[in-house]
C-alpha cells in the first residue's frame, strides 16, 4: 500500500503543500499564508441586482468582494430578509455558500446549498435526500448505513455518506453528525440577525481540511514544520472529534526543512511547464486558453518501423491518458480539456483508448467526465472546477516567477 501523506510548509509567506505518495506528488497548491480563498465560506449577502437575461444574480460578500448567483438550479432560495423562499429582488439578504473561488477576471460563485462537510458526512440545507456513495459496495455495509440515515432523517436538512465511512463505526459517525448540526445551527442563528455582507462561516485554510478529503487507507501522516499550521491542526481535528486524523498529525523538527525534504521547488517548476516528456521519448504538450485547456501528444521520432506504427501509436496513446491523467490531478486543470492523441486507424483502439482514459481518471478525487472522441478527433473531457488552477495558486501568492523567470530561490 502506497505511503500517502499530507506535506505542508511555508515559503515567501505562502502556504506550500501537497499530498504526496510514496514521495511523489499527487496534488500540489499554494495559497497566501494569509487566507486567500473564498471557497466554502457561508455569508449574508446583499442581492446588488437580478440579471434576468442571464438568469442570475449579483451580490456583495462583504464590502467589495462580489459574487454571481446562478437562479437556475437554485430552486429554494433562502432569503434572510423576509424569511421567505422566492426569486430574489434587489436589496434583499441571502444566505450563500462559495462554491467556485474568482478565476481568471471572472467572479466567485455561490449558491443556496449550504453544505457541511465532514470526513464521512456531508450535510445539506436546502438540497434534503438521503444518500450513500455509491462508491460503498456490499448489501451487509450499505443495509447497516441506511439503518443510521433512518435514524438521523429530518425535514431540516439533507445527508449524505462519503465513501470514508465504509466501515466507520456508528459512534464515529454520530460524532461528525453532531459537530456538523452543531455548526448548522450556529450558522443559521447568526444569520437571522446579520445584516448584509456579513461573513457567517470561514471556512479554514484548504491545507487544514485537505486531510478530511482523503480516504482513511490513502493517509499515513499530516506533517508540516510550521508550529503555528501544526496548531491550528490539532485545534481543527480535536474540535471536529476526528481522533484517526489527529493521531497523524506530526510536526518536523529536523534543520532540514520539508520544502528541501520533499523537493517542492523541482515538483513546483515540473508542474508548471509546457512539456512534458515520457518514458517511451512522447511527450505532451499543455497549453491554456481563456476557454479551455489543450493538450496535445507527440510521438517525437519513434516511429522507425512503419508496419509497426498503429500497436506503437495505441500503446504510446495509452501512456499518454496515464499520465494525462496525472496532470489534471497535480496542476489541478477544470473546465473543458481538449486532447489531440496521435491518428489511429483502428476504431477499436480508439474504443479501448477512452476506455483507458476513464479508468485512470477514476484515481481522481474531482469529478472527471470523459465525453467522447469528436468528429475532428479530439477526446473531449471536463473535470469539476472548485480551487484555481495550480498557476493561478502561486500567481496568488507571487510565487509564479520564481519559477517561470530565470532567477530560482529554491
Amino acid at each position: 500500500m502506497a505511503d500517502g501523506r499530507v506535506v505542508i510548509t511555508v515559503r515567501e509567506n505562502a502556504v506550500c503543500y501537497g499530498y504526496f505518495e510514496d514521495n511523489q506528488p499527487r496534488e500540489l497548491y499554494a495559497e497566501p499564508r494569509e487566507q486567500g480563498s473564498l471557497l466554502g465560506n457561508v455569508y449574508a449577502a446583499r442581492v446588488e441586482r437580478v440579471a434576468d437575461g442571464i438568469h442570475g444574480a449579483f451580490l456583495e460578500l462583504e464590502k467589495g468582494v462580489k459574487a454571481y448567483y446562478p437562479l437556475s438550479g437554485n430552486d429554494r432560495k433562502i432569503l434572510l430578509s423576509s424569511g421567505e423562499r422566492r426569486e430574489p429582488k434587489g436589496g434583499d439578504i441571502a444566505l450563500v455558500q462559495v462554491t467556485k473561488d474568482a478565476q481568471k477576471g471572472k467572479q466567485a460563485v455561490v449558491d443556496s446549498n449550504i453544505t457541511f462537510e465532514g470526513k464521512y458526512i456531508v450535510m445539506t440545507l436546502v438540497d434534503r435526500r438521503y444518500g450513500i456513495s455509491k462508491k460503498i459496495r456490499g448489501d451487509k455495509e450499505r443495509k447497516r448505513l441506511k439503518k443510521l440515515l433512518d435514524e438521523w432523517r429530518s425535514k431540516e436538512y439533507g445527508v449524505i455518506l462519503r465513501t470514508n465511512a465504509q466501515g466507520v463505526s456508528k459512534e464515529r459517525l454520530m460524532r461528525e453528525f453532531k459537530a456538523l448540526k452543531d455548526r448548522r445551527r450556529r450558522i443559521l442563528r447568526k444569520g437571522r440577525h446579520a445584516k448584509g455582507r456579513t461573513l457567517l462561516y470561514e471556512e479554514p485554510g484548504h491545507y487544514i481540511t485537505l486531510p478530511r478529503s482523503l480516504r482513511s487507507s490513502e493517509l499515513k501522516k499530516v506533517v508540516t514544520d510550521d508550529p503555528k499550521i501544526w496548531r491550528q491542526l490539532r485545534s481543527y481535528y480535536e474540535e471536529s472529534g476526528d481522533k484517526d486524523i489527529l493521531k497523524k498529525i506530526k510536526l518536523h523538527k529536523d534543520e532540514y526543512s520539508l520544502w528541501k525534504l520533499y523537493r517542492f521547488g523541482y515538483h513546483y517548476e515540473d508542474a508548471l511547464k509546457k512539456h512534458v516528456w515520457l518514458n517511451s521519448g512522447g511527450s505532451l504538450v499543455i497549453d491554456h486558453t481563456e476557454a479551455m485547456t489543450v493538450i496535445d501528444v507527440n510521438s517525437g521520432s519513434l516511429v522507425k518501423n512503419p508496419r509497426k506504427k498503429n500497436d506503437l501509436f495505441y500503446r504510446l496513446n495509452c501512456e499518454a491518458a496515464a499520465e494525462i491523467a496525472k496532470q489534471l490531478r497535480l496542476r489541478n486543470l477544470s473546465g473543458i480539456i481538449l486532447i489531440d492523441f496521435i491518428n489511429m486507424d483502428n476504431k477499436d483502439d480508439e474504443d479501448l483508448l477512452l476506455e483507458v482514459l476513464r479508468e485512470e481518471c477514476m484515481e481522481d478525487r474531482i469529478s472527471i467526465n470523459v465525453v467522447d472522441m469528436t468528429a475532428l478527433g479530439f477526446v473531449e473531457l471536463t473535470r469539476s472546477k472548485s480551487r484555481k488552477p495550480l498557476r493561478e495558486q502561486m500567481f496568488a501568492c507571487g510565487l509564479l516567477d520564481f519559477f517561470t523567470g530565470t532567477s530560482r530561490r529554491w
